[in-house]
């Protein structure tokens, strides 16, 4: 004789059964409002028995009539369980389908905004749910207001970190000492209009250091370091790459290193900048890091790539002496006797 599911005891000839499951008439009670189940509308969800009726939804607290979804034990709506527990994109809001994206900062987003606006600082796609918008400039570059919240806006913020960047040059023996060398923040037209190059697609010109050569029948007779300028308004983290990848140039102009290579001296110019980011534990940090590593740029990246792994043959200052003495990177060989 079979028993009922509930008190474990045996049925007898009156009982309610659904499938191979049995309950004495008295002992079928509803998990939800704790009243007997005295007719056959009712179902099993996770071993429980529940009236039909009492089917609610955990987003609206409703009563599902047909169709639902169960979700870690809870039943839900279709699109209750859409709105609230199903991962949404971080652009637009909706629910995310099966194929989507990720950045960097751990904002997923749909496959199809993948060509959207993104900051020039951070990368992060620029629209008003994940970023609040933020400022585009004439010439397409933008900047997200995540990043203007800790924007270097003056130069009273700015030349106490200036300063600090003088000094992780010079804690690696890098010295400026008193040259001069000052800053001036600038916009976006001032840069370009001073700035010496023409191949800044994938790296845009956020920064440069200007100075003046005067020549007299094809010789130098002088030259006179101006300034460096900075674009307004970056995140702190960025203003600090930016500021210490330029005081480089000046290092290479205060110790006579001319007619470089580009790719040279760009490449030690971002060199700085990763070594300075290298100490840094931060995921801005971090992020900075990968956009170096990963740079295919002929002049930026390539450039940086080659000087570090010269400084696998030879260390930092004998490798800078090498390279004002020869214009070129040592290989093993070439250090080995050098």
């Amino acid at each position: 004789m079979p028993t009922c599911m509930a008190c474990h005891k045996k049925t007898g000839n009156h009982f309610i059964c659904s499938g191979k499951k049995i309950w004495h008439i008295d002992c079928l009670m509803c998990h939800a409002c704790h009243k007997r189940i005295d007719d056959k509308q009712f179902i099993i969800l996770d071993n429980k028995t529940l009236h039909k009726k009492c089917l609610m939804c955990s987003g609206c607290n409703k009563n599902i009539n047909k169709h639902y979804i169960t979700y870690q034990g809870n039943l839900w709506h279709a699109d209750c369980f859409e709105r609230k527990e199903r991962p949404k994109c971080s652009v637009c809001l909706k629910g995310l389908s099966d194929r989507y994206l990720v950045d960097f900062w751990g904002n997923a987003f749909c496959d199809s905004h993948k060509n959207y606006k993104t900051c020039n600082s951070c990368s992060r796609i620029i629209c008003k749910n994940l970023t609040d918008g933020g400022m585009q400039y004439p010439d397409g570059i933008a900047i997200c207001n995540i990043c203007n919240l800790y924007s270097v806006s003056t130069l009273e913020q700015a030349k106490p970190i200036y300063n600090e960047m003088k000094q992780s040059l010079a804690s690696i023996g890098l010295h400026l000492n008193n040259a001069s060398v000052p800053l001036l923040l600038c916009d976006r037209a001032s840069l370009h209009q001073h700035s010496r190059h023409d191949f800044h697609k994938e790296r845009p010109i956020l920064g440069l250091a200007q100075w003046v050569t005067t020549s007299s029948g094809g010789v130098v007779v002088n030259r006179h370091f101006k300034q460096i300028l900075i674009q307004k308004d970056l995140p702190e983290e960025h203003f600090r790459t930016i500021a210490i990848h330029e005081l480089m140039h000046a290092w290479f102009f205060y110790h006579q290193y001319f007619d470089l290579p580009l790719y040279i001296e760009e490449g030690f110019c971002v060199l700085m900048e990763y070594i300075w980011l290298k100490h840094q534990k931060n995921q801005a940090s971090q992020y900075r890091l990968l956009i170096i590593e990963q740079s295919r740029d002929p002049i930026y990246g390539d450039g940086f790539q080659q000087v570090k792994k010269a400084l696998e043959v030879m260390p930092l200052m004998q490798l800078l002496a090498f390279v004002k003495d020869k214009k070129k990177l040592p290989n093993k060989f070439s250090a080995f006797f050098y």
